[in-house]
């Protein structure tokens, strides 16, 4: 539902652009700027210069046809049944009008009739007083204060007491007004005469008294309509009216009150008196706080509008005869307007300019109100406070119309009445005793200007001017809209003896309207001159009005101003383009016609109203020539973009700026209005939703009927050769020869470039907001607030800070959120939603998109498929709402789907859905081409497409994660109860169930022909040590997957061990001993050795496999692997070595974590660990291992063994058992290993230990003997000692160790004869003879040797007979 990126760009930059526009247009000079304060910083005066006043023939080139500025719309008499009772009259009449009800009142005496004056058939009265009339008003009452049913209160005062009347209307089409029976409030009013009666918006009540005094009337709500309590208070008095007895009263000057009249935007209140003074109220939000501001009296204002203008007669500023209060719309600083009998106006404002000529009140309220002079005299700057209304300070004063140079109308006189409403002041004046002229003096008409110029028109009316008050609509729409507020023409009803006469104050739509109509058509020089006297950019907008305007759709008017839009538009240029013609001041010139061709340029000795060019005079802040003609703020935002290689800004067409600036004031009232209160309640109505959306669709319509290309085009030619043509590029192109034709072309195509840009902006922009707006009316036709609450609480906290801006602009999620919601709250009361669906799909088409509608729909099906009894239908609708989403994929919200699809066990559902999505998002299958060529990085595009499809799958991964989470949740609840036997075995169904589902599921999955939802599997399984169910994948995609997956994380043994499992499993038995070499060969700490030395021994048996084939090269590599196998059995024995070493050696702890961390070849084996540590049997089995024939150095590493094993603590016995238990374990290892066997170098030392550790003789041929060494060697070695006859024997301190040993030797031979082989028997006995023979004969050269001589003699004897 949110917008993607790309639009969310276009609509920054027409928000960017609105935005600007829209401060343009605000910044517009005022009314204090228009009258020359804001630029002099003082009170000025105007009027007496020729270009003060116009008529609306400037705007034509020739006089042909005359415009009007007012319309009479109806003119009604008054009811016959009431002229009736003219003929009873006693003593006193009046009348008045009712704007608010649409109706006008007369009393004749004690009585009052009110009747509509627009259809004169309602008619109401009162007659249940005794007493005359005096004064009438009707005020809107405080809310919370009455029942519903009082809309009104009808003030009557007599000369005794104030009457409050409610007033009710009749439920009928017909709207019928009645009156109570009975008053609701009666109050004495103390004997004095109440002139006036004005009422606020609020329902606060203000009587203006013959006594000079404002009163209010206070009431407040109680249990019943009667007996409230009310009462009168005298604002002006205060206490002092209770206090002052009321004959003292009569010795004082009094001025009575003659009019009333309330600003209800800034809480102000003014007074009128019949003396002319004029006194300003802060009425505050009650009466306790209400106080007066100050008071002007009659001769101030004179001597003050005196001093500004010496030249008029003093005469026609005395007598103020109306007061119109300026709202802050009509005017930001100046509050109030007066006139005088002679038609000049006198604009006042409550707050004064800290500057030096200004005038203060005459009366000052409060001390400290006249502040001192400002720094600057071209703005002035505010004091501090000087907001807060302060006093009544004459700022302006403007003559009426006749007191200019050459003025051709007459001056007015007895003015008796005046109105003002939105720029345009409505004089009565008294031409005739029985007959009122009508005064309309407008500054509409003349937005063009930087200095105040109106334009004057008179209407003879039938009789004398009663009242006069602006028509209310009562369909008008909450919120204010500068767009409706210029289409829509206000009406002033003037009640006259004669009846009621309605006139239309006629807006500049109207006045182009009968420009067109009396030129038929927009191929007139007469239309041409209203675009160049006015505005461009305000004509473009007035012309919009016109083209989108409901009431001439499809007729000619429409058409017309579409075409004069199109016609007098202009074209966009860059900047320097623009001020290249500089010296044609004809260009600017053009838009006052002959008349006033120069004004402009015109240099009077003494002006009140700052010239319009003079810089110095300017509106600070607003330049005329910023304002005539904006400049793109593309140009400072963008410059990369907007801007030519001179780096100049473009100027937009006035077609490109009067649609921003439509736009801007349509969506004005709401742009930073907050989308909802702080109780969620929405802050723009529905029916100013429909108002508001009728404007949108209007124009939606026109940018569809006129594409942007139409619009910023500049090959369009004017209607006539002989006209010149308006455009801005064709001007250029006339007149500018500083610039070669090619390149002003290319800038001139560079500019209607950005145009169609910023254009393209608006047009999409608008149809959002057509479909923003659509979707808040339709929110707002059901229970909005509850909508708001359905809400997260973070969705809630964004929509209270979000505006309409944001809403239109950056936050589309905020719509999807609600609509989101809307459709919740039809699926929670379990209605349907087809309704709501196709409404929004009507009406909000890219919010709403279908892929939402199917999302919904879908889900309405999910929900009745879940409560569905029967397993077929269920089905039945699984399969309908699963066919429904494909066919929407792959834009709908998968996840939501998908997750209902789980909730739903239609596991089957989430896996074809996800693939459809995907294939879908990717038809060409570049995601898959980018996985099967290795994830290329360079490949930009697929690896897109590759993160799309996998997003996708993640849906497969969150399905599986469910089931086994759910079955996980189940087996932990129901194992919390042991003692109970159902319980287990529910857990035990619960897993078993899991582990039946979660196999469908990956069949499931592996029929789907993408390897990248295999991946995904794949993944899933191994994350949740699936090791079993991933190794019973039969498919390629997994061997790829874990090669990849390899690849990336080669330190993963899980993964390699994987590997080579799935090549064993599959018959690629080679391959798998690849792997396990590999893995064997892997420097890991979380590989042991002994698991290194299993990977070999398992690769040695893939190797043996009968599959594998008998080729050179396995050959070679079964070859390898048995090598690496023996010398990791060799480090095998080291670890253990210095295992037990590092009990007692940090070093070797070390060594021990690198010997476990990888494998190492033979030479570092013995050089890093054996030889620095000394491990002698390790160094003895890496010799033998290596086949290294070095004699010396096996011999030291035998040397070192024995004498390990003999140096370590013990008794003689037991080093004994320890040195022979060591060799015999040696011998069986090393007996046969040839080199590495030193067998007479192990008898001669063995022999001397022997004899060193006092061992009885003969226990090393023993032991030897034992261990089935060859005897024949044992022999020869023992023969070749006897024969060397070493001292070493002597020096070890038994000289005849070695004989004895000798004897021993043969000896054993001997009690062993039979054993010998009877070939080799003579052989040997003949070294035994030999050794014996030996033996004597060293005896015999030494004494003492009887006991040994004897003893070999025997033997020697013994060896005879076996040799016989």
């Amino acid at each position: 539902m949110a917008a993607p990126q790309a639009q969310l760009d276009f609509f920054a930059t027409a928000g960017s652009m609105l935005e600007w526009h829209d401060n343009l247009d605000r910044n517009k000079p005022g009314l204090l700027e228009l009258t020359g304060v804001s630029q002099h910083g003082r009170a000025t005066m105007s009027g007496l210069n020729d270009y003060d006043y116009q008529t609306l023939s400037f705007l034509k080139s020739d006089g042909a046809h005359n415009l009007q500025q007012l319309r009479t719309v109806t003119k009604s008499a008054i009811p016959n049944e009431i002229l009736e009772h003219f003929k009873h009259i006693k003593c006193h009449c009046t009348m008045g009008l009712f704007p608010e009800i649409g109706r006008a009142w007369l009393t004749i005496d004690s009585e009052i009739y009110i009747w509509t004056f627009n259809r004169a058939r309602d008619v109401a009265y009162y007659d249940g007083l005794s007493h005359l009339i005096v004064s009438v008003g009707l005020v809107k009452p405080k809310p919370d204060v009455f029942v519903q049913d009082v809309k009104y209160l009808l003030i009557l005062t007599t000369p005794i007491e104030v009457i409050v009347l409610g007033v009710t209307f009749g439920e009928s089409s017909n709207n019928e007004m009645q009156l109570m029976n009975r008053p609701i409030f009666v109050i004495a009013t103390d004997n004095v005469s109440i002139s006036v009666i004005k009422g606020t918006d609020d329902g606060r009540i203000f009587l203006g008294g013959r006594d000079g005094c404002l009163y209010e009337i206070y009431y407040q709500a109680e249990s019943s309509w009667f007996g409230k309590r009310c009462k009168k208070i005298n604002l002006s008095q205060g206490l002092v009216s209770y206090i002052v007895p009321s004959f003292l009263k009569v010795f004082s000057e009094v001025d009575p009150i003659e009019r009333i009249e309330i600003d209800n935007s800034r809480k102000l209140l003014y007074v009128l008196t019949e003396k002319g003074s004029i006194e300003a109220w802060d009425i505050s939000s009650d009466y306790t706080n209400a106080r007066r501001l100050g008071r002007i009296t009659q001769s101030d204002i004179t001597n003050q509008a005196v001093s500004l203008i010496t030249t008029v007669d003093p005469s026609i500023f005395k007598s103020v005869k109306a007061i119109c209060p300026l709202s802050a719309d009509d005017a930001g600083k100046l509050h109030l307007v007066a006139v005088t009998q002679c038609g000049v106006r006198l604009f006042f404002s409550t707050t004064s300019l800290n500057v030096q000529h200004q005038f203060g009140p005459t009366v000052p309220c409060s001390p400290g109100e006249n502040t001192g002079f400002g720094q600057s005299e071209i703005q002035p700057s505010l004091s501090p406070g000087a907001d807060a209304p302060k006093g009544l300070y004459l700022l302006h004063v403007r003559l009426p119309p006749g007191y200019t140079p050459n003025a051709t109308t007459n001056k007015p006189k007895q003015v008796h009445a005046a109105h003002y409403t939105e720029g345009t002041m409505l004089m009565i004046t008294t031409q005739q005793q029985e007959q009122d002229l009508l005064w309309s003096v407008s500054s509409a008409p003349s937005v063009n200007f930087t200095y105040l110029v109106e334009s004057t028109a008179l209407e003879s009316l039938d009789g004398v001017v009663w009242g006069l008050a602006e028509v209310h609509e009562p369909s008008t729409p909450l919120r204010k809209s500068p767009l409706n507020s210029a289409r829509n023409s206000r009406q002033v009803a003037l009640l006259t003896n004669q009846g009621t006469h309605i006139i239309e104050l006629l807006k500049m739509v109207d006045v182009l309207r009968q420009i067109l109509l009396s030129c038929n058509g927009p191929h007139h020089e007469e239309v041409k001159m209203f675009f160049q006297s006015q505005n461009q950019r305000e004509a473009c907008v007035t012309a919009l009005l016109l083209a989108t305007s409901d009431n001439y759709r499809g007729g000619d008017i429409a058409l017309w101003a579409t075409q004069a839009f199109m016609l007098y538009g202009g074209e966009p240029c860059y900047q320097h383009q623009k001020f290249l013609n500089a010296s044609n001041r004809n260009l600017a010139n053009q838009t006052l016609g002959q008349n006033t061709t120069n004004l402009r340029e015109r240099q009077p000795m003494f002006m009140s109203t700052p010239m319009p060019n003079s810089a110095a005079n300017s509106p600070v802040g607003y330049p005329g020539s910023q304002f005539n003609q904006p400049i793109s703020p593309i140009g400072n935002m963008q410059p990369s973009q907007a801007v030519s290689n001179e780096n100049s800004p473009i100027v937009f067409s006035a077609k490109h700026d009067g649609l921003y600036m439509y736009v801007s004031r349509m969506l004005r009232s709401i742009w930073q209005l907050r989308c909802v209160n702080e109780h969620f309640c929405s802050n723009m109505s529905y029916s100013d939703c429909i108002s508001l959306l009728s404007d949108l669709r209007s124009l939606r319509s026109f940018l569809e009927a006129h594409s942007v290309h139409d619009i910023s085009s500049s090959t369009r030619v004017s209607f006539d050769s002989h006209l010149e043509r308006t455009n801005s590029y064709n001007t250029i192109m006339m007149s500018n020869s500083l610039l070669p034709i090619p390149e002003q072309r290319i800038l001139s195509e560079q500019a209607q470039v950005e145009e169609k840009r910023s254009l393209s902006a608006l047009n999409l922009f608008v149809k959002h907001a057509c479909e923003v707006i659509s979707l808040w009316s339709i929110l707002n036709s059901h229970h909005f607030q509850l909508i708001c609450l359905q809400l997260s609480p973070e969705h809630q906290k964004m929509l209270k800070c979000c505006t309409f801006r944001d809403l239109l602009v950056t936050r589309s999620e905020v719509c999807a959120f609600l609509i989101i919601s809307l459709i919740n709250l039809y699926l929670k009361d379990k209605a349907g939603v087809s309704e709501v669906s196709m409404n929004l799909r009507e009406n909000c088409p890219n919010l709403y998109r279908h892929e939402d509608d199917v999302t919904y729909k879908a889900t309405e099906l999910l929900m009745n498929a879940k409560n569905c009894t029967s397993a077929a239908e269920k089905d039945r609708k699984l399969r309908t709402t699963l066919q429904m989403c494909k066919e929407a994929a792959p834009t709908l919200p998968l996840h939501s789907i998908c997750q209902q699809f789980i909730s739903a066990d239609f596991f089957e559902g989430v896996i074809e859905l996800s693939s459809v999505c995907a294939s879908k998002s990717d038809p060409e299958e570049v995601g898959v081409h980018f996985y099967n060529n290795g994830e290329p990085a360079e490949d930009r595009e697929g690896y897109t497409c590759f993160a799309t499809r996998m997003n996708y799958y993640k849906e497969v991964q969150l399905m599986l994660d469910h089931i086994y989470q759910t079955a996980c949740n189940k087996s932990h609840i129901q194992d919390k109860s042991p003692t109970q036997l159902k319980g287990t075995a529910n857990a035990s169904n619960s897993k078993n169930a899991a582990k039946q589902t979660i196999p469908k599921i990956v069949a499931q999955t592996l029929q789907v022909k993408d390897p990248l939802i295999h991946v995904t599997l794949y993944e899933w399984l191994l994350a949740h040590d699936m090791v079993s169910e991933l190794l019973d994948v039969v498919e390629p995609s997994l061997g790829e997957f874990l090669r990849r997956s390899v690849s990336r994380n080669g330190e993963n043994v899980v993964l390699i061990d994987l590997l080579w499992k799935y090549y064993e499993k599959n018959g690629h038995h080679s391959q798998a001993a690849q792997i396990l070499d590999n893995l064997a060969m892997t420097r890991s700490e979380n590989i042991t050795l002994e698991q290194r030395i299993e990977y070999l021994v398992r690769a040695v048996m893939c190797m043996r496999n009968g599959n594998v084939g008998s080729s050179i090269t396995n050959g070679i590599f079964l070859k390898e692997l048995e090598d690496k196998l023996d010398i990791a059995r060799v480090q095998k024995a080291v670890l253990v070595a210095m295992t037990e070493l590092a009990r007692a050696k940090l070093e070797a702890a070390t060594a021990v974590k690198e010997l476990n961390y990888s494998l190492y070849d033979i030479t570092q084996l013995y050089q890093h660990f054996a030889e620095p540590f000394d491990l002698w049997e390790c160094q003895l089995s890496i010799l033998n291992c290596s086949h290294h024939n070095d004699p010396l150095l096996i011999e030291s590493v035998w040397g070192h063994i024995i004498n390990s094993v003999v140096d370590e603590p013990g008794t003689t016995c037991e080093r004994s058992t320890r040195l022979f238990t060591k060799i015999e374990l040696l011998v069986r290892e090393y007996g046969e290993s040839g080199a590495c066997f030193p067998f007479a170098f192990l008898i001669r030392e063995l022999e001397i230990k022997a004899c060193q550790l006092r061992l009885h003789e003969g226990i090393v041929p023993e032991k030897l003997v034992a261990m089935n060494l060859d005897v024949e060697l044992l022999l020869e070695y023992y023969s070749r000692m006897i024969s060397m006859n070493e001292r070493v024997w002597a020096n070890e301190g038994n000289e005849w160790h070695l004989i004895q040993s000798a004897i021993r030797v043969v000896s054993l031979l001997a009690d062993n004869a039979q054993s010998i082989w009877y070939r080799s028997k003579r052989r040997i006995v003949g070294k035994a003879q030999d050794i014996v023979a030996g033996c004597l004969n060293i005896c015999y050269q030494k004494p003492d040797t009887n006991r040994l001589q004897h003893s070999l003699k025997e033997l020697q004897s013994r060896l005879q007979r076996l040799l016989a």
